[in-house]
């Protein structure tokens, strides 16, 4: 188990390298993502085994509250959008996304990755893969939500200011803890990969929104 936290921490600080030190194209941060976050612990932790994926199991009730509580947070995403526009640098924004190569021709390509792909690696990753390491402890809650929410802040810190970063950084730990407990009955990442991809459709509306009608 040991080995295996040891192994994802050193995973996410080489992200988190990669995002902030590598002037690189969003392809090639997204491979480097897809070889840390899932090739190699399907390699390297294959012995662990992957109950979490067995998502046949999940049953009904839990995906029905997950899709209400995705449907809830693309909604509070897309209002807390509008309140604190006037405070995020779109600007910025915009010209770290064109330095990543994402344009208005490849928005819609990197939308259905980000809908379907990303969602899935920062599932398996974080709801599925540091949670079975952990074990039964109640820190499987805390621990792979503020990991998750710490990954992110590369991503925000060049949008936002540090008041809008910490209330940013907070929500998604607040949300990664929201998505493990979805969880906890069925025991698959499929309720929690519902609420990310309802969570993904609220920012990427967001994302139309900027790269087009801005």
């Amino acid at each position: 188990m040991k080995r295996g936290i040891v192994l994802s921490l050193l995973s996410i600080a080489f992200l988190l390298w990669i995002e902030q030190s590598v002037e690189v194209a969003y392809i090639w941060k997204t491979m480097a993502k897809m070889i840390l976050f899932l090739i190699l612990p399907l390699i390297l932790l294959r012995k662990a085994g992957f109950p979490f994926l067995r998502l046949r199991q999940t049953d009904r009730k839990s995906m029905m509250s997950a899709t209400g509580s995705g449907v809830a947070i693309m909604g509070i995403i897309i209002v807390a959008f509008i309140f604190l526009q006037p405070f995020i640098d779109i600007a910025a924004l915009l010209a770290d996304l064109a330095s990543a190569g994402i344009t208005t021709t490849t928005f819609p390509f990197i939308a259905l990755y980000i809908l379907f792909g990303n969602s899935m690696l920062e599932e398996f990753y974080f709801r599925g893969l540091l949670p079975n390491l952990v074990g039964k402890s109640r820190i499987r809650f805390i621990l792979p939500s503020f990991l998750f929410a710490i990954y992110h802040i590369t991503i925000f810190l060049p949008w936002f200011n540090p008041a809008l970063l910490i209330l940013a950084v907070t929500g998604l730990w607040v949300g990664g803890v929201i998505f493990q407990l979805a969880n906890e009955k069925s025991g698959t990442i499929l309720p929690s990969w519902t609420i990310h991809m309802c969570a993904d459709i609220g920012v990427l509306l967001i994302g139309v929104y900027i790269m087009y009608f801005y």
